[in-house]
């Protein structure tokens, strides 16, 4: 896992732990955030209603025992991160590695919700899955808040499932 946490590190993201992945919450309100709260909900294929709902990604999570958390202050590098890791894990013979990402996905100008034209190079975000971020971050010892003010430091989170 070292060689994964430290990738993730070099790609820029200030923190990267090992997780038990009964401590990723999953609800099913967090559609309703997308829907009611985001611009491309419905138009991208890694958004809502075209991702896992949380039902579906919480047995999905309960293939696994362990994943890895992540975190940078920017939105843009977070899925770029997880899916090269992920990558790197599945190489390395972990074939069950998963990648979930941060956000919308933007690398098309227009996005096609039939089909991705990237599939290697994109993953849907943790909340496009129905993971409860906030919940998931703090029952890993991790201190997030809302940013109220310009200026204030976000904090934008990428998982990867590893088994």
């Amino acid at each position: 896992m070292e060689k994964y946490l430290q990738m993730l590190k070099t790609e820029g993201a200030d923190l990267a732990m090992e997780i038990d992945t009964k401590t990723v919450v999953t609800a099913p309100w967090t559609a309703l955030k997308c829907q009611f709260g985001c611009d491309f909900y419905g138009r991208k294929f890694c958004c809502p209603p075209n991702t896992p709902d949380w039902e579906k990604t919480q047995k999905i999570i309960d293939c696994y025992n362990r994943g890895i958390l992540f975190r940078f202050h920017e939105m843009k590098p977070v899925t770029a991160a997880a899916v090269k890791v992920c990558r790197e894990a599945f190489l390395d013979g972990y074939y069950k590695a998963l990648a979930f990402g941060s956000g919308p996905c933007l690398l098309c100008e227009k996005c096609s919700t039939e089909h991705c034209n990237f599939p290697k190079k994109t993953a849907p975000a943790m909340e496009a899955c129905g993971i409860d971020v906030f919940a998931t971050v703090r029952n890993n010892g991790i201190a997030i808040n809302t940013v109220r003010k310009k200026g204030e430091t976000a904090n934008y989170f990428g998982m990867i499932l590893i088994d």
